[in-house]
């Protein structure tokens, strides 16, 4: 009995000490990385409005596409979608030979509290459509809305269909009264309205708290655990840096806008039931014509797969619909390695 529980501490402390030596490792590389460059979302503003900035990704080569429109949620910031050169959804798309068009909607602060999704979906994307259709020869656009964004794509679609030619929607939740949706849930129990009476906006330190608390032990002991396997090299090393970066960059939520999403969107199922409006008009997803993308990770703990896989029965039955669940979570759909090249080509294969 005595040699079975040497055994076991010598192999345990082996163990122990062998992480101790790739912490240190990993540890040694982060201190030797030199700061890192901001070279994230470097492209041409070619539309301002209040904090928005619409950016311009110049195609490569002379091929003649639609432009594509990216619209990303408010929450977070769309610096994931160009993370670093061999992380960028914008550059592989780009390098297919489509003018890509990247909404930013910047930080709100106490200013923007009053707007609300009628300023987001009625005014700002509405113009930012109407701007790129302007520089362009098309007379209508590709758009792609990831998560919150991909709501707003198709308010947007549903109430301007003769605009939108095709649709791309990522990670995108539609009905939220399913089961397993815990952020759904959360914001049911939440009273938002009294948040933003208290600060005004909804604070993106109380967002990423609500994000932590979905998964306590993966994004914190876990996480922390797998750090020195995660660090090898400078490369992987700025990487974590920038995934950091990104994840503790959380802008504000305009507090009116924080108010009607939660009401109308969570707790009302608005895309679901009719009850989502712009401008005093229903959002109705039947009225959308562009034919869709419904791409969806099957291990988001955010959004889970059925909430995203509710679209297809949501829209009219002759409007062309595919689906490509992915095995990844929420941000690894479109960013991990073992899904960027199939998300790359079943995007360009859907808009070609």
């Amino acid at each position: 009995m005595n040699q079975v529980v040497k055994t076991m501490a010598n192999h345990y402390s082996k163990a122990i000490l062998e992480s101790q030596k790739e912490l240190a490792r990993a540890l040694e590389v982060l201190s030797e990385l030199p700061p890192l460059e901001d070279s994230a979302l470097k492209a041409d503003v070619v539309l301002s409005i209040d904090k928005m900035r619409l950016l311009h990704f110049k195609k490569a080569g002379r091929r003649k596409q639609p432009p594509l429109i990216i619209c990303y949620a408010l929450v977070n910031r769309p610096t994931i979608l160009d993370l670093a050169p061999d992380r960028s959804l914008v550059q592989d798309l780009r390098a297919k030979g489509r003018d890509i068009y990247l909404i930013d909607w910047g930080y709100p602060d106490l200013c923007d509290r009053h707007l609300g999704l009628d300023d987001y979906i009625g005014d700002y994307l509405d113009s930012i459509v109407k701007c790129v259709i302007d520089r362009s020869d098309f007379n209508q656009v590709d758009l792609m809305g990831i998560c919150q964004g991909g709501v707003f794509s198709l308010a947007y679609a549903s109430l301007n269909p003769e605009r939108v030619r095709k649709l791309v929607t990522l990670v995108t939740p539609v009905d939220t009264d399913v089961e397993g949706f815990t952020l759904s849930e959360m914001v049911r129990e939440t009273n938002i309205e009294q948040l933003v009476n208290a600060y005004g906006n909804l604070p993106g330190e109380f967002l990423n708290q609500i994000y932590a608390a979905l998964k306590p032990l993966q994004l914190g002991v876990v996480k922390e655990m797998g750090l020195s396997r995660s660090i090898k090299d400078t490369s992987s090393a700025e990487l974590f840096l920038r995934m950091e970066q990104w994840i503790n960059d959380s802008p504000d939520l305009a507090g009116r806008a924080a108010i009607e999403f939660a009401e109308t969107f969570f707790k009302g199922n608005g895309l679901v039931k009719g009850s989502f409006y712009v401008d005093s008009k229903a959002v109705n997803l039947t009225n959308i014509r562009s034919p869709i993308l419904n791409i969806f990770g099957t291990k988001d703990h955010l959004v889970p797969p059925v909430s995203s896989q509710a679209l297809k029965a949501a829209i009219h039955p002759k409007t062309s619909y595919q689906e490509l669940p992915l095995p990844a979570g929420h941000i690894g759909a479109f960013i991990s390695d073992r899904c960027r090249t199939t998300v790359i080509e079943a995007i360009e294969s859907h808009l070609t």
